[in-house]
């Protein structure tokens, strides 16, 4: 899930007001079917034909720290169907509106998946796109699930939804029992209440050694009668990290989708990490090719099918294929770079040399006495064609001596060569 930055709220009375009458198992369900469909809606996965989002059971248990048994997971989702939760929010129009929803739609269990929906008020919330978003941050997991009472949960989970405001909105007494979900007669009289849904659940957050906000609770008080309270909070670091073994290894990195610690330690023992973060490339690389179609994808089946049939093997077969055919492509453009080089060098040492040689005769030519230098002359005129003729008459009759102009001098030469010069 992205770590988007939380919004800090400006209107703390617009509080979502959940009835939680279901276990504490039951609303750590519920959060992780939020936290879900989230990471579903970012990755732009779509639902099912039916309108389901569908989740690996082992993604699941990685999350709660153990596989839950099939009987108490479908009790617990039909107590998240069935268990009313009512959401008073401010209306686009600026009115208060109360609506009613289950916490879930609907359910589908099987062997291995979960499937679910969420009310379309969630839905809004959890795309961000809803005023009600505001009051949604993300949970950090870890510490959530480290509660082990109910009403620990409740208020951490409160006071996080507040903690760029400090504190939560005020409540009467009323308000609260009915907020976290109690009985009419349940918790009677205020001073077993204040201790079994108050004060005792803010020791044990501020005492975990995971949660990373502490909790102090304020009442409103007519004489020594409690008419109600609202909670403070702030940040504090955490003194112990939160779960480590549930921290994924390096190698599954890039998944797009969560892969249950089971999963990550099966896959680890039977392939090298460099195996593994291939796999998990070349099902990505599948998967947007599938989704540049059009088509729905489930990245949890795809890399399911992608670990079972070992394509972190081919991936990198291919890739070390490409890899060698280029160093073979670099390897002979450089010979050809090489050999191209070393003809240029060699023309040009030829060139070099004949200009020496051509030098040389030139040279051996002029330490001749006169009459043999006129009778070379006069030997190379013979053979020589009719343009090269005429200018050696046309500098005769101006008396220069042509035999030093390139015109004729590289033809000169190239005769005395030939010549034995």
């Amino acid at each position: 899930m992205k770590n988007n930055k939380p919004v800090i709220l400006k209107a703390p009375q617009s509080i979502v007001h959940i009835k939680h009458t279901i276990s504490l198992r039951q609303y750590k369900y519920w959060v992780l079917m939020l936290r879900f469909y989230r990471e579903f809606f970012e990755l732009n996965e779509k639902p099912d034909d039916d309108g389901f989002y569908v989740v690996q059971l082992a993604k699941i248990s990685s999350y709660m720290g153990y596989e839950p048994m099939k009987t108490e997971l479908k009790s617990d989702f039909m107590a998240l169907r069935n268990e009313p939760i009512t959401i008073n929010y401010l209306d686009k129009d600026g009115k208060k509106a109360t609506h009613g929803m289950g916490f879930i739609s609907e359910w589908k269990i099987t062997s291995k998946t979960v499937a679910f929906k969420i009310p379309s008020f969630l839905e809004k919330v959890m795309r961000g796109d809803d005023e009600a978003s505001k009051i949604f941050q993300l949970l950090n997991w870890s510490i959530f699930n480290s509660f082990n009472g109910k009403y620990e949960a409740i208020i951490y989970k409160l006071c996080k939804d507040y903690i760029g405001v400090g504190r939560t909105p005020y409540m009467t007494v009323e308000e609260y029992r009915e907020y976290i979900g109690l009985k009419e007669n349940e918790y009677n009289p205020f001073s077993r209440l204040n201790e079994w849904t108050i004060t005792t659940p803010i020791k044990a957050i501020n005492k975990n050694e995971l949660s990373d906000i502490s909790v102090s609770v304020e009442y409103k008080r007519t004489g020594r009668k409690v008419e109600g309270l609202y909670f403070k909070a702030k940040e504090r670091k955490q003194t112990s990290l939160p779960f480590p073994e549930f921290e994924p290894h390096k190698a599954f990195a890039f998944a797009k989708v969560a892969i249950s610690i089971q999963d990550q330690n099966k896959y680890l023992e039977a392939m090298l990490p460099e195996e593994i973060e291939a796999t998990i490339q070349r099902a990505n690389e599948y998967g947007e090719s599938i989704k540049a179609k059009g088509q729905k994808i489930q990245m949890g089946g795809i890399y399911h099918k992608a670990f079972l049939e070992r394509w972190g093997v081919q991936y990198l077969d291919q890739h070390k294929a490409e890899k060698a055919d280029a160093v073979k492509k670099l390897e002979s453009r450089k010979e050809q770079d090489t050999q191209a080089q070393a003809k240029k060098t060699t023309a040009a040492q030829v060139t070099q040399d004949k200009k020496a040689l051509f030098q040389k005769a030139f040279n051996n030519f002029l330490l001749l006495p006169e009459n043999k230098q006129e009778e070379l002359k006069q030997a190379f005129f013979e053979k020589a064609d009719s343009a090269i003729k005429t200018k050696i008459k046309d500098a005769q009759r101006k008396q220069t001596d042509i035999f030093t102009s390139p015109l004729v001098a590289s033809p000169f030469k190239v005769f005395l060569v030939e010549n034995g010069f």
